[in-house]
């Protein structure tokens, strides 16, 4: 039996989460002949490794080696290297996930050689063109031959732009990731050295819109440090470190701060799960936030999960100036919003979703143009 020819490509902390359920059945698929090809865009271990280690993926098959640069240099790094190990393995189909540098490059160097490409996460939107991600996810979109959306409203998104390539709603794979690793890390403890006391929010900063900018990440801090009655949980993103340390307002943070490093997945999922409430910029940990029946505020002028927001339990902050006055407001309708929870339904389910995407890339590997 001739084996299909499967390129899959990680790049970020996001889409190795993401993409694990998938990745891992793929590996073990009898039809397949399978290459996971990491770009090396994030190559910290706290970033990169420690979820290879906890969602059990096997060691990629190659490394780009790319690392860090601008968005230019990335994307052109990943592009080059790409299309030289495209040509050597020859895969019928590369499959990408989401918005990021490492995806947009790999799915250019695919359709640049003619290989179709199928994109996970296909049709979010958040309609802000100076976001980086939405250039990424928009130009991914309009390239690929198989686009698989998590949510109606992704599909609307992709009918109402009439992309060439086929759509499908599958439901979103992250949601299957996070039902194992839920299970998983519900029977292990918070590690003694996150010092937790009493009530606390879960803080991640990572956008260059809101760490780049000493103002921005300075009122959002301040905004924070009004609310004395909770402690803020912050695992600090490298990015966000190196601008904190910067700036030295590392220095000078708020005695309701516990900062610490970046968590692996499971202790992630656990501190979550405990928390007040979630105060965010991160896509993931919004749809993480909603499914763990955590309120969330999500630290940005548009979210692709408007669902959420719909729904009545994430709520937008996209001026800082704001956002001790929405964390109050908050806190006084805890109840209401904890409600909505348990009468709002999930629109990122399916029904074996791993399964019917991975059904679907098999079925369109070497299915060209035409």
């Amino acid at each position: 039996m001739i084996k299909k020819k499967i390129a899959y490509i990680i790049g970020t902390r996001p889409e190795i989460i993401r993409s694990a359920i998938i990745i891992n059945n793929l590996k073990k698929d009898p039809d397949v002949e399978f290459s996971l090809v990491h770009t090396g865009q994030h190559y910290d271990y706290l970033m990169d490794n420690v979820f290879f280690d906890e969602l059990r993926i096997s060691e990629a098959n190659v490394n780009l080696g790319i690392g860090s640069g601008s968005h230019s240099a990335q994307t052109a790094q990943i592009l080059m290297r790409a299309e030289e190990y495209f040509l050597k393995f020859k895969p019928e189909i590369v499959a990408v996930f989401g918005d990021t540098n490492s995806s947009l490059a790999a799915c250019l160097a695919a359709v640049k050689l003619n290989i179709p490409v199928a994109h996970l996460e296909a049709g979010c939107r958040e309609w802000e063109m100076d976001v980086p991600e939405e250039i990424n996810r928009r130009l991914i979109d309009h390239s690929s031959r198989l686009l698989l959306a998590v949510s109606e409203s992704c599909a609307r998104n992709l009918e109402r732009e009439k992309v060439q390539g086929d759509i499908h709603l599958t439901g979103d794979p992250l949601f299957e990731t996070f039902l194992t690793c839920e299970r998983i890390a519900t029977q292990k403890p918070v590690s003694p050295e996150l010092n937790i006391a009493g009530e606390y929010a879960l803080l991640t900063l990572h956008r260059q819109s809101n760490v780049d900018d000493d103002s921005r990440i300075r009122e959002i801090i301040g905004q924070l440090s009004k609310i004395r009655e909770i402690n803020f949980v912050f695992p600090v993103h490298p990015r966000t470190r190196k601008n904190l340390e910067k700036s030295g307002l590392i220095r000078e943070l708020p005695q309701n701060f516990t900062i610490r490093d970046p968590l692996g997945y499971m202790q992630m999922l656990l501190v979550l799960k405990q928390a007040k409430l979630v105060v965010t910029d991160s896509g993931g940990l919004q749809k993480e936030a909603f499914w763990s029946r955590v309120p969330c505020i999500t630290l940005r002028k548009h979210t692709a999960w408007h669902e959420t927001v719909e729904l009545g339990v994430n709520f937008l902050a996209p001026e800082a100036c704001y956002l001790h006055e929405i964390v109050e407001n908050m806190l006084v309708n805890y109840g209401e919003i904890k409600q909505k929870f348990r009468d709002s339904p999930n629109p990122y389910a399916g029904d074996e979703i791993a399964k019917k995407s991975i059904g679907l890339i098999k079925e369109y590997a070497g299915k060209r143009w035409g």
